[in-house]
């Protein structure tokens, strides 16, 4: 059988070529004879057929073909080393891949921004999927749709062993209106009796096998269900309807008078954070990720804003 000449030596000794555009300075930087250099290059022509570089006395150069191959070759020795990187990084004890759930409450493009680079500047050959859950598509997520991590799963735990959890912080709540909504002048603290006659804008509950739930609705009260959080935001800033909102994500719009804070006859308490993941994970990530929320460090910090 031939021998292959896309092994990586021969691919190393032509793209060192190609970067020098010499023989003799590519076999100086290969630890190699020039005439090795020159061997390696002419056997990759005549496999392929074609000619890689126009040759001169005083230099080399890459044809159209050569430039094209050239392309080829590095995203190819790159290929090599990130599979050498993971290899080694596995035998250590890196997970290969993590799939993290981050609760839509925790989500901001910054905050999942942060999380992965803190992550992937530790442990580079692991590759990161992030997804966004709401409220009990959290934990479905993680128990059911092959998430390994989920970061603030909602504090209800559920049946079914698994799955390890830790305590976080609470997300706090805002009951908060828009100025011109009626409610905003009933005189306080608001019954649930003056409350019920409002749609409530309430984020839809992602869970597909298990029973959703609805953070805050009176009975009898109509819900408008949107996707999000900052959906759910500019629906009670244009007065569509009314509802509790995390405080971290009120403070702008109450700054600038898009919306006004009521205090209510029956508060909604604080909603504590979990980090939960499969018991099945022995890896360094998930190790790390769990370090990561202790009072003081990374990741504690980061969301510090959001929890408290």
């Amino acid at each position: 059988m031939k021998a292959s000449v896309f092994v990586e030596e021969n691919m190393k000794t032509f793209s060192t070529v190609a970067r020098l555009a010499s023989f003799s300075e590519a076999a100086d930087e290969l630890g190699l004879t020039t005439s090795g250099v020159s061997y390696i290059i002419k056997r990759l022509e005549e496999s392929l057929g074609i000619k890689l570089f126009h040759r001169s006395t005083r230099k080399v150069e890459l044809t159209e073909a050569g430039k094209y191959f050239h392309a080829k070759v590095q995203a190819l020795l790159e290929e090599f080393r990130s599979i050498e990187e993971g290899m080694i990084s596995i035998d250590k004890g890196v997970e290969a891949k993590l799939t993290i759930c981050v609760n839509n409450l925790l989500h901001t493009p910054y905050h999942t921004t942060m999380l992965t680079k803190y992550i992937k500047n530790r442990f580079p050959s692991c590759q990161l999927r992030i997804t966004t859950e709401v409220y009990g598509g959290v934990w479905d997520a993680i128990s059911n749709q092959g998430i390994d991590v989920a970061i603030g799963a909602p504090g209800i735990l559920i049946d079914g062993g698994g799955i390890n959890y830790k305590e976080l912080s609470s997300i706090h709540w805002q009951f908060a209106v828009a100025p011109h909504h009626p409610v905003a002048k009933l005189q306080e603290p608001i019954p649930d009796s003056q409350l019920r006659q409002y749609p409530a804008i309430c984020v839809d509950d992602t869970a597909s096998q298990m029973i959703k739930k609805i953070g805050w609705l009176l009975y009898g009260q109509e819900a408008i269900f949107v996707p999000d959080m900052d959906t759910k935001l500019y629906a009670q800033q244009a007065g569509s309807g009314i509802g509790f909102l995390p405080d971290y994500l009120v403070r702008d719009s109450l700054a600038d008078g898009k919306l006004v804070t009521k205090t209510l006859q029956n508060p909604r308490q604080p909603s504590l954070m979990l980090l939960a993941w499969k018991s099945s994970l022995k890896g360094r990530v998930t190790e790390w990720i769990r370090d990561a929320f202790e009072p003081g460090e990374v990741l504690s910090k980061l969301y510090s804003d959001l929890m408290h």
